[in-house]
């Protein structure tokens, strides 16, 4: 039993391939735009998608009336895209 409680966080991640949860990926996001979860207005979306050979999540969500949308490696966490507009 104490064998199994001693998988490091790298074995892990091989068996799990490294992709992000869709919330750490969410996390990501959310520190970038310097907001926290219970601060948003609406979660819109937090999908996982195939992109030019890679997993991305497609996060999109609102706060006082801008639309944030953002993109996130699946493996690595990098921010690949992010847009902030007024949604009108």
């Amino acid at each position: 039993m104490a064998e199994m409680e001693k998988l490091s966080k790298e074995v892990l991640e091989q068996v799990s391939g490294g992709t992000l949860t869709k919330e750490e990926a969410l996390e990501k996001a959310l520190k970038h735009s310097k907001l926290k979860k219970e601060e948003i207005d609406l979660l819109k979306k937090i999908e996982l998608d195939h992109e030019h050979g890679r997993l991305i999540y497609e996060i999109k969500f609102y706060k006082d009336g801008f639309e944030y949308e953002y993109d996130v490696d699946a493996a690595s966490g990098k921010i690949l895209k992010f847009e902030k507009d007024f949604d009108d």
